[in-house]
């Protein structure tokens, strides 16, 4: 009986220590596919990027130079396009594809290299909608070229929250020619922006080879390009060119507009390096990876504070390159954040059957040891070599790293998807979240089934389901509990919020994201409140004149105001003592009254 019972236990703490090792972070999540990897039968050009939308499905641009998406599974949408596959055909001509971003609508809009029967390489932009169609209501017939020289190469998009779209590449005469950089920014529906830079267009001439790989948009409307600057020379640098929002050169940020990193200053061997893609973090610190290494390639980031100087904070005075054993061939390709500021990068190991490689840092740079082995995690598909070309941190803290799988015979390449385990930081259990609109504003509320090890909850906030800002923290309750909050300046038209868990041991985990299109004819809402010195009055009906008082408490008339033609009024309490009044707002002979609270 003695060993009966030692067999058994000596049997569960086998059982557990499995069940550890298959949830730690870092590994292959075994509910996804087979074995956590899934590789496609159809056919990619190795080159594919990756973009995630707010419900979980993945979209894929490059296959076939087509943009498909998959289910959260990994299985094709059969609702997009034909059978999850959308090829477009400008002209009887394929774009070549280049990058792609998301619309808050859930349109596509794809940057691509397109070359007419005859003629030069255009930049191009076309739109899809929702369903993968081709919005033809975009530019021309749904395309929009521009030109800037004979050879132009889109490498970066974004999507202004205005709706304006910002274009980034390189542009040259000939293939000898020295490349320069340009943006260009689009009107939403298409055409040139005629109030940025030069007609919609800004080109940043440089004295040495160039090569853009990445675009970022900061909240405060500026752009910064990515770059791998001097080519051609002994010492390449990783380089950032920032803009001011209306194209101009901001001469704030490094040195009139430049920042530059050199790694192997000092030492007198040729330093291979190759910028590959960039991340904003949210305190405005830019960190770069790609790859660097005396006469070898090796996984290389470096960080750039705000205003364009090195973060002396970060890795080894601003920098950090990271050897895989002793090969000499190891390359990021991808960067992103978690939202405990931890950074991840995919790329791949240069060895035999080439395999995936994950790598995760602490926000110092240095290698995380909770994640894979001492922050580094390789996937091999034995006989086949596999690349990531994307990595994703995912609603439930899980992460999509997104890529190519070639074999050894053959020639071809297809489509490769991994996901791996994340912190699994569950305890909050979220449930019934959900986003309303009443007169106050938008109320989001929650339930929890489980706090334990719960710290605070976060609401954020997003007009584009990818860049989420927090707007309040509450305290956790320590027990199952429901909680509302309510914001009461929301943003016009659609908005997506979330609820982010704070636990105590410093991660966090998202609830659902829900969605809602926030209608301000009707719905009156003031705002500040409690206010100092003006209150807006937001969701007046603009056809129809409106009257608004203020009374006291006992409905003593303060002041009375008319407004015509307006969504909005301001109305100035500067005057008014401090405590409670009510604002009553008139409309076609409907009265909402509202309680104000004058600081």
């Amino acid at each position: 009986m003695k060993l009966l019972r030692i067999t058994i236990f000596y049997l569960i703490a086998i059982i557990l220590f499995n069940q550890k090792i298959m949830a730690q972070a870092g590994t292959l999540d075994h509910s996804f596919g087979d074995t956590g990897l899934i590789v496609s039968e159809l056919l990619t050009d190795g080159l594919n990027k990756s973009l995630i939308q707010s419900d979980g499905k993945i979209l894929v641009y490059g296959i076939n130079n087509s943009v498909d998406r998959l289910n959260p599974d990994g299985s094709y949408d059969e609702s997009f396009g034909n059978s999850g596959i959308a090829n477009v055909y400008i002209n009887g001509l394929i774009p070549f594809r280049k990058d792609f971003a998301l619309q808050s609508d859930g349109k596509i809009i794809c940057t691509a290299q397109y070359k007419p029967a005859s003629g030069d390489y255009l930049s191009c932009v076309f739109r899809l909608n929702a369903d993968g169609s081709l919005d033809s209501s975009f530019g021309n017939k749904g395309l929009d070229t521009v030109r800037m020289d004979k050879l132009n190469s889109p490498t970066g998009i974004v999507i202004q929250p205005d709706g304006k779209i910002v274009i980034s590449g390189d542009v040259r005469k000939n293939n000898y020619d020295e490349k320069r950089t340009f943006l260009y920014r689009l009107m939403p529906d298409g055409g040139l922006d005629p109030g940025f830079g030069e007609g919609g267009i800004v080109v940043n001439h440089h004295s040495k080879e160039i090569n853009s790989t990445a675009l970022i948009l900061r909240p405060d409307g500026r752009l910064v390009i990515g770059s791998t600057y001097d080519v051609l020379d002994e010492f390449p640098s990783y380089q950032l060119e920032s803009f001011n929002s209306n194209g101009s050169v901001d001469a704030g940020f490094g040195e009139n507009g430049i920042a530059n990193y050199i790694f192997g200053v000092g030492f007198p061997e040729f330093w291979s390096t190759q910028m590959k893609a960039m991340v904003l973090q949210p305190d405005g610190k830019i960190v770069c990876t790609g790859t660097s290494g005396m006469n070898e390639f090796q996984m290389a980031l470096c960080r750039f504070n705000a205003n364009g100087t090195i973060d002396e904070g970060f890795g080894e005075n601003g920098a950090v390159i990271t050897p895989y054993l002793d090969i000499k061939n190891v390359q990021n390709l991808d960067i992103t954040l978690q939202p405990d500021g931890k950074i991840l990068t995919s790329g791949f190991v240069y060895f035999n059957e080439w395999p995936l490689i994950l790598v995760r840092y602490m926000p110092n740079g240095s290698l995380d040891p909770s994640f894979g082995e001492n922050g580094i995690t390789t996937t091999s598909n034995i006989p086949s070599s596999i690349v990531g070309n994307s990595v994703h941190v995912l609603i439930d803290s899980k992460i999509l790293v997104t890529g190519f799988s070639h074999p050894p015979i053959g020639g071809y390449t297809f489509l490769m998807l991994a996901r791996y385990n994340g912190d699994n930081v569950l305890a909050a259990n979220f449930k019934d979240v959900k986003a309303t609109q009443n007169n106050e504003g938008i109320t989001i509320t929650w339930q929890t089934l489980n706090e334990s090890g719960t710290k605070s909850f976060t609401v954020e906030r997003s007009n584009n389901a990818n860049d989420y800002a927090g707007i309040n923290t509450v305290s956790a309750k320590g027990v199952a509990s429901n909680y509302s909050y309510t914001d009461k300046n929301p943003l016009s038209g659609t908005s997506y919020y979330r609820i982010r868990e704070n636990a105590t041991n410093g991660t966090n985990t998202f609830s659902p994201v829900v969605k809602l299109v926030f209608n301000d004819n009707g719905i009156i809402s003031l705002y500040p409140n409690p206010a100092k010195n003006t209150v807006t009055v937001k969701g007046l009906n603009k056809n129809i004149t409106a009257t608004i008082r203020i009374t006291d408490m006992n409905g003593r008339e303060i002041s009375k105001q008319t407004f015509t033609q307006s969504s909005s009024a301001t109305l100035n309490i500067r005057a008014l003592a401090q405590g409670s009044y009510f604002v009553l707002v008139e409309q076609n002979g409907k009265v909402t009254k509202l309680r104000i609270v004058k600081e």
